[in-house]
């Protein structure tokens, strides 16, 4: 956040005078401006968080006071100049891919006044998620994939990233008619026991694997997509418990173009036996 400086000279307040929320915080005079900075960092300055549904808003103070007068009389001036920046809690991204990608990344500059931040995911080949696919993922139908979703660009001690919905598809078309869930609210698919949720809610990583399979009529390609949102720690719990599987849930909604979504693909599956 900067001020003109010439207009904080014609008000009265020398640049020593003002300060953030944390009076230690003082702006920087850079090109005749009055420069303030803070981050989610180590560098606060005395912001406040709050979440309203659907952005996480970083608020503020620009504060300064001074005294013309003295002795038993005072003449106090006092500038108190609140601002907010603002995160979208929900956020709607798509990836096309024309080759077999690795890893999906969507930088998305949201419309002006709003933050941005970056989803990435990327499939790896050991639950340990330490063995990244390089090259094109080929893998046999039945052997276990390991998926992780993350987000940077945000407070991670403050945001958790969850994933509400993740679904595969033959074609790389998310709102494909024919699909397989492997995550439906935020649960693994009852009708799918190889998926299992790893990590949800509880950092801006989320992590879930399942068994490679293949769609009828020998579709050799499978693409995958996820609906994620950003949830505030502070206020609510992010972490999701799940019911047990004989309870069973209600399938995903077909209604998923205003969700938040990222996707890669494909995986080439395979019937080999390899060697066995």
């Amino acid at each position: 956040m900067s001020l003109s400086r010439c207009q904080l000279f014609e008000a009265g307040f020398p640049d020593n005078k003002l300060h953030l929320n944390d009076p230690s915080c003082r702006g920087t005079v850079q090109n005749d401006r009055l420069i303030f900075h803070f981050d989610y960092d180590n560098h606060l300055c005395g912001t406040h968080l709050t979440a309203n549904g659907t952005h996480i808003i970083y608020e503020n103070r620009i504060l300064g006071e001074l005294d013309t007068a003295g002795g038993i009389i005072h003449r106090k001036k006092r500038m108190e100049l609140s601002f907010s920046c603002v995160y979208q809690l929900n956020k709607t991204l798509s990836m096309d891919t024309e080759l077999n990608p690795i890893q999906s990344i969507v930088n998305r500059h949201i419309p002006d006044g709003v933050g941005m931040y970056q989803v990435t995911m990327i499939p790896y080949m050991d639950a340990g998620f330490s063995h990244p696919y390089t090259g094109s993922v080929n893998i046999m139908v039945g052997e276990s994939i390991y998926i992780e979703v993350s987000v940077q660009g945000v407070d991670s001690r403050q945001i958790a990233l969850v994933m509400d919905t993740c679904w595969a598809t033959p074609v790389n078309e998310k709102h494909y008619p024919v699909y397989w869930d492997l995550i439906t609210q935020k649960c693994s698919n009852p009708k799918d026991r190889t998926v299992k949720v790893l990590k949800i809610g509880l950092s801006t990583t989320g992590r879930f694997s399942f068994k490679m399979f293949s769609f009828h009529k020998d579709e050799p390609k499978v693409f995958l997509h996820c609906n994620i949102h950003l949830c505030l720690l502070k206020d609510q719990n992010c972490a999701v418990v799940c019911p047990t599987r004989k309870h069973g849930r209600p399938g995903r909604s077909t209604n998923i173009h205003e969700s938040a979504s990222i996707s890669i693909g494909p995986f080439i599956w395979s019937t080999k036996n390899k060697g066995f």
